[in-house]
């Protein structure tokens, strides 16, 4: 299933908060902010990676993806690269049937607040997402600003705007858009890592 978020978000940028719960319909999905009172905390079995929050829980295989230019993450293993139909330059994986999709980008001469905040306003009056809310989120350490939204048909958007501690004027774009049967993948936004972390890990 292709999805407009990566191609607006490059339109935005080039021309250029509080936590809550969303429910539509039967969805109900806990926002980050950096408060272990957000959402119900999840048993963690041994092995599995968890969300800042505590609130989701992935068990199952994974493999690393990224490049130097847009930072590193883990995703499911199986999953293959694929790319929105208008866009270029990102790093993009999807599972076999296109509609759980990781999106890593980054954006020169943007800072996290400027890029978070021209989206924000941008899909407020746009009506691709609805629902769209924003927090604060404490990412792996890192400073960073969430937004989050569905789409029409249901399906969900997660999208960080990460501060590059290398350079402040500069941001990392994570997007994680899913099924109401796979929001599990929200805690593998845990295991990002920006280009210079990455390498100091894996030397």
């Amino acid at each position: 299933m292709k999805k407009l978020f990566p191609i607006l978000l490059t339109a935005v940028l080039l021309t250029g908060c509080g936590g809550g719960v969303t429910e539509r319909n039967d969805y109900t999905f806990p926002i980050s902010s950096g408060d272990s009172s957000v959402g119900e905390k999840a048993e963690i079995p041994e092995g599995a990676i968890v969300d800042e929050s505590g609130t989701f829980v992935f068990e199952g295989k994974t493999q690393q993806i990224g490049t130097d230019e847009d930072g590193y993450i883990q995703v499911p293993l199986g999953y293959i690269p694929y790319q929105d139909d208008g866009v270029e330059g990102m790093t993009q994986y999807c599972d076999s049937t296109g509609a759980n999709i990781f999106t890593l980008d980054y954006y020169e001469g943007m800072s996290y607040q400027m890029a978070a905040e021209s989206m924000r306003n941008y899909l407020s009056q746009d009506e691709t997402v609805e629902g769209l809310q924003g927090s604060t989120s404490a990412l792996n350490g890192y400073t960073a600003l969430q937004l989050y939204g569905h789409y029409s048909d249901g399906y969900f958007i997660v999208a960080y705007f990460i501060q590059d501690p290398e350079n402040t004027e500069n941001c990392y774009y994570l997007a994680i858009e899913f099924d109401n049967d796979h929001q599990n993948l929200v805690a593998l936004s845990s295991t990002f890592r920006t280009t210079a972390d990455y390498h100091k890990e894996n030397p």
